[in-house]
């Protein structure tokens, strides 16, 4: 939903001189909590709850992390004519990526998205067709399941799909139609990622994607936590 210019402004002057104590008590910082203060409303128990459509919300708390599965998706930013958009699991890793990348992006001109625990080849095509010109962005987690879904965002932005499926530590990819560009390919799952997946199987790199580079965190909101 699109807010008009007087109400953002009234928004980002309240913004402006509130801390989100629970995101303080993550290591979030000012610049990154201002951000995306009206990006989400707060429940009786104190947790974060972010709305992606009327049945579906992520909600976020110390004890509490429900992901939504959604046919929609939850959204921040930009949504008129982004240059990047970077897309998630959850909402709450939007938040804690921006805190470590404010100095990297002009997130005035980004968007934020996050399309739940289970991403859809129908949500990328929506967002594809609103948003065709933009740079895009993966941020899901360093592991087996984040680089699968690196390769997928990547296949379902061209309209295409592989399937994966991992027996005796191999990765055996596949592509989802017999026709004459089907494909296959295997890969060790030690060396399995989106660069290795593009490489072995002819495709074209089309986005970015961000992982923690410590290597002991597989989200950025992990690497918050590991702070505290």
């Amino acid at each position: 939903m699109r807010i008009n210019k007087m109400m953002k402004n009234n928004q980002q002057a309240e913004a402006d001189n509130v801390i989100v104590p629970l995101l303080s008590k993550l290591n979030v910082g000012h610049n990154a909590q201002r951000f995306f203060y009206n990006s989400f409303s707060t429940d009786i128990a104190g947790r974060l709850v972010f709305n992606y459509d009327l049945f579906g919300s992520e909600i976020f708390g110390f004890n509490t992390h429900k992901l939504c599965i959604s046919t929609d998706f939850w959204s921040w930013g930009n949504d008129s004519f982004p240059t990047d958009i970077f897309l998630f699991f959850s909402a709450i890793e939007a938040i804690a990526f921006t805190n470590y990348f404010e100095l990297n992006y002009d997130f005035d001109r980004c968007l934020f998205i996050s399309l739940g625990a289970k991403p859809s080849k129908s949500q990328i095509s929506k967002i594809k067709g609103l948003f065709h010109s933009a740079n895009y962005h993966t941020v899901f987690g360093n592991d087996l399941l984040g680089h699968i879904y690196d390769c997928k965002i990547s296949l379902w932005l061209n309209n295409k799909d592989c399937h994966f499926s991992l027996k005796n530590d191999i990765i055996h990819i596949a592509s989802s139609n017999l026709n004459s560009s089907y494909k296959t390919a295997e890969i060790n799952r030690k060396r399995f990622n989106f660069s290795s997946f593009c490489r072995v199987f002819g495709k074209r790199v089309n986005l970015k994607v961000h992982k923690p580079k410590n290597g002991q965190n597989i989200y950025f909101l992990d690497l918050l936590k590991s702070k505290g």
